[in-house]
């Protein structure tokens, strides 16, 4: 059993590995952000127009590329801390700001413009407010580390592990399901965009979306663990 706990939390880590390659980069191929900008913001105009007449975002953006002396130094930089090479987040005086490497598949790009467009609905402003709920993240994240425990103790047997991720996936509801809203509109703004994903670039919108599954995996894997050896 403890080769399943391991294997669920060392699995966790390869789609974060697997961005944070991709994050790291520090040269440009065909399909960058920096080729694809002018063409993703207008349809990330035209898409948000949609979804809301009338509508239009502004927002910041700003470049970033990681700063180290080597590869893995720069691989470890974005595999710590992803936020400076693709993110969207909401600066003290309400605008939106985006932050992106210039270099990476410019799917990220698409992504993050995804967050934004997926605001304008009732829904994907709902999900959002959720997810940026200090309080609410703080109780979430407690239930992730503790419900999986529970889950495993008062269970018999060892064979429980997936009764403890499916209740640490749902702590994490509100982010996988803003995640999910900002890649499907990802989708959208690309076609929009003339800029059709390949399989490629679906399964690195994949690997975003499922690198946030890291951490109630690995809380799940560890309070599995716990709570076995309290049944």
């Amino acid at each position: 059993m403890i080769g399943a706990q391991l294997g669920t939390a060392l699995a966790a880590l390869l789609p974060r590995a697997y961005n944070a390659r991709e994050l790291s980069r520090t040269q440009r191929f065909p399909k960058s952000t920096k080729y694809a900008e002018r063409k993703l913001d207008k349809a990330f105009d035209k898409h948000v127009d949609d979804i809301k007449p009338g509508a239009k975002v502004d927002f910041d953006y700003f470049e970033n590329t990681p700063k180290g002396a080597t590869e893995s130094a720069r691989f470890k930089e974005a595999f710590d801390d992803s936020l400076p090479f693709a993110s969207s987040t909401m600066a003290d005086g309400g605008k939106p700001e985006i932050q992106i490497n210039p270099n990476v598949d410019r799917v990220y790009y698409a992504h993050e413009l995804g967050h934004l467009a997926a605001q304008q609905t009732d829904v994907g402003h709902f999900v959002n407010k959720l997810r940026q709920n200090p309080k609410l993240a703080q109780a979430m994240g407690i239930s992730m580390m503790t419900l999986p425990g529970f889950a495993a103790a008062l269970e018999e047997g060892d064979n429980d592990l997936d009764t403890s991720i499916a209740l640490a996936a749902l702590s994490s509801a509100p982010v996988l399901a803003d995640e999910a809203l900002a890649t499907i509109n990802a989708q959208q703004i690309m076609n929009k965009g003339g800029l059709r994903t390949s399989l490629g670039q679906r399964g690195k919108l994949a690997g975003g979306l499922l690198s946030y599954l890291a951490t109630p995996l690995i809380a799940a894997a560890a309070g599995n663990f716990v709570g076995n050896q309290l049944d």
